[in-house]
């Protein structure tokens, strides 16, 4: 493997492993030489991989053309793998889009699981039994108008994220939607739940951010004058976007102060007078941006740092 580790090194299989973590999973002695050899005996750059390995598996490219053209013995035990990591992983990030009043709402699929909600002291184990989806951007000023017939945002765009809305105003948005009866079959529209938010926005890693332990102003709107269009930025490994600045999204629950222990399918705290938002802003820095950062404030409150994600839960 020695013509192998020049393109891909034990360094890089650190940043992989956040995005690809199942494949060591499968087989952790084995298949970082696997693939290793992958970018060998293809003349693949290392880059070249692991931006493949920031992207849902149905996205993958390089990983796709091993498959294609490498030796017969080889091509099989590659599929061996990808066989495995589909059943490992399901469809994570598989992508739905609905059409809604003449605009495109794309999902993307999160299953089931557990994960290691929050940081530091307040770190806890959390069972999602329950699979869903979420909205792959920030609700866009278009999808809001097409609905409610009237635009709120300081910043006009209609592929700029809807802002200046409350927690209020989201709820009415919701019952709206569902009275359409768009939604696909057994799901309805809604405001993630504070522990969906971070596990989707998370998408299997454990670092600071879905990208690693730093941020910078290539991977999302923040420190800036203003929101961005939705999308303009690198997605998760689940395929979602924005997850990280542009503006604070809201969530269905109440805010209140973490379980002690683990716990399974979480809803917030049962009173109390704030709901909680995730994500930070493009006014804010980076640290206000982290996977597990919370903010919470009163429903009724507007800000242009404000706006929401959908997802669609089962009923």
């Amino acid at each position: 493997m020695e013509r192998a580790n020049i393109f891909l090194e034990d360094s890089d299989w650190q940043q992989a492993t956040e995005y690809y973590n199942k494949v060591l999973d499968i087989d952790p002695k084995h298949a970082p030489a696997y693939i290793g050899q992958l970018c060998a005996e293809l003349k693949v750059r290392k880059e070249l991989l692991l931006g493949d390995l920031r992207q849902p598996i149905s996205d993958h490219r390089h990983f796709k053309r091993a498959l294609e053209f490498a030796n017969t013995s080889y091509s099989r035990t590659l599929k061996g793998y990808e066989e495995q990591i589909r059943k490992a992983i399901g469809d994570a990030g598989k992508r739905t889009v609905l059409t809604i009043k003449g605009v495109e709402y794309p999902f993307r699929w999160c299953p089931a699981g557990t994960f290691k909600m929050g940081e530091e002291q307040e770190q806890h184990s959390v069972t999602l039994t329950k699979d869903f989806y979420m909205l792959e951007t920030q609700v866009t000023q278009e999808m809001w108008e097409s609905v409610m017939g009237s635009n709120p945002s300081e910043f006009k765009g209609k592929k700029l994220p809807v802002e200046q809305v409350s927690w209020n105003d989201c709820q009415e948005y919701i019952k709206k939607l569902n009275d359409l009866k768009v939604a696909p079959a057994g799901f309805k529209f809604s405001l993630p739940t504070e522990a969906q938010w971070e596990y989707a926005c998370r998408a299997g890693t454990t670092t600071a951010y879905s990208f690693g332990d730093t941020l910078t102003q290539q991977q999302a709107n923040f420190g800036s004058n203003q929101t961005k269009e939705v999308g303009s930025y690198p997605a998760n490994a689940w395929g979602l976007r924005d997850m990280h600045g542009n503006v604070w999204e809201w969530c269905q629950d109440v805010y209140g102060n973490y379980p002690s222990g683990a716990v399974t399918d979480p809803t917030g705290a049962d009173s109390g007078s704030y709901r909680v938002l995730r994500g930070g802003s493009w006014r804010n820095d980076a640290e206000y941006c982290r996977s597990a950062n919370r903010l919470n404030l009163g429903p009724s409150i507007r800000y242009n740092i404000i706006g929401l994600r959908l997802s669609l839960v089962s009923q």
